[in-house]
């Protein structure tokens, strides 16, 4: 009975003895693997990112200088207007009353002068009566200069090639003097967006900055611009600094640029143009304050444990205070499991 008890085990034995090898066995050593990212080299600054409204660079409101009835209104909004159009005018029969009063205070104010000068050579007035004579005709002629003018401006007339933003009064209302009754944008102006700025932002902005522009209604479309104003004082009620920013409008010729459109600007601060070392934000294994720790590839694949300074983060990227050889490669991938001096593969 025995020897059929060892016939069996003695089968085990050399199935056992020729399964598959271990890695020990063969001298074949598992590395752990990772991917990685050459370091890149980028601006020394990020960029200024601010909320802003989009405008005409100047949008005008018009107004007659004397107050009236509105006789007629020729424009509506969003009509496009050329210089010297008449865009409104007042009921004048107020106004040239007006001028009619004045022209007959100025006719009776010279005739009493010539009079005057008359008596005079003949001394029956004196010379202070002649000369409160004189004074009196140069007040009538002002009168009816002011008087002529308010005739002229009864009218309201564009004064650039431009567009109706808005229309705040009708035909028949009456209005005082001074009053807005059209908003006008002129397009030689040209399309800016208005936006404010922090003192620790605006300090860091030049005339002439590079900037880009995108609106919330056009997604993915932008504009190149420059800065063309920056406010040297601040708003005493929101303490910002106010900057201008011209687009390059024939960009994107075929879009429809409208007042009061809400976007962001993105301003390239005055020491933009120096250099950083950038590096993934998931390189970091560990960061504490503006310091990080991420693993370096080294020429025989060995990862070392580096620590960095930051600047800034961009988006996904890191920008270092710490500057990096260039080519230097780090862990972006599988980083948070390594040793310091470990062997890794690196996948392509």
């Amino acid at each position: 009975m025995k020897p059929l008890i060892l016939i069996p085990i003695l089968s085990l034995l050399v199935l056992t003895a020729c399964g598959p090898a271990t890695p020990e066995e063969t001298g074949e050593v598992e590395y752990r693997l990772v991917k990685t990212e050459t370091v890149r080299t980028g601006p020394a600054a990020s960029l200024i990112e601010v909320s802003g409204v989009g405008a005409f660079r100047d949008e005008t409101k018009l107004s007659f200088k004397v107050s009236g009835i509105i006789e007629r209104i020729n424009v509506r909004e969003g009509e496009n207007v050329q210089k010297g159009q008449r865009l409104a005018a007042l009921n004048k029969q107020d106004v040239n009353a007006a001028v009619s009063q004045a022209s007959a205070g100025f006719e009776k104010a010279q005739r009493d002068l010539v009079r005057g000068r008359t008596l005079r050579e003949q001394e029956v007035i004196s010379k202070v009566q002649l000369d409160n004579l004189e004074t009196a005709a140069q007040a009538a002629r002002a009168q009816l200069s002011q008087a002529q003018f308010a005739s002229q401006t009864a009218e309201i007339q564009a004064q650039a090639n431009g567009v109706v933003l808005k229309r705040f009064a009708q035909a028949g209302e009456v209005v005082s003097a001074g009053q807005p009754i059209l908003l006008l944008g002129s397009k030689t102006s040209g399309f800016v967006m208005k936006v404010s700025l922090a003192d620790k932002q605006a300090v860091h902005v030049q005339m002439g900055a590079t900037a880009e522009v995108e609106f919330d209604a056009l997604p993915g479309v932008k504009w190149p611009g420059k800065v063309i104003e920056l406010s040297q004082a601040a708003d005493p009620a929101t303490g910002t600094y106010g900057v201008l920013v011209a687009l390059q409008t024939d960009a994107h010729e075929n879009v429809n640029l409208l007042s009061g459109m809400q976007g962001r600007a993105r301003i390239e601060p005055a020491n933009f143009s120096g250099k950083r070392s950038y590096v993934p934000i998931e390189a970091v294994v560990e960061g504490d304050n503006n310091s990080a720790w991420l693993f370096t590839v080294q020429d025989d694949n060995t990862v070392k444990r580096q620590a960095v300074q930051v600047a800034f983060i961009n988006g996904n990227q890191l920008a270092l205070q710490t500057t990096l050889p260039e080519g230097t490669r780090v862990v972006s991938t599988g980083a948070a499991y390594l040793q310091d001096g470990e062997t890794v593969k690196v996948q392509e």
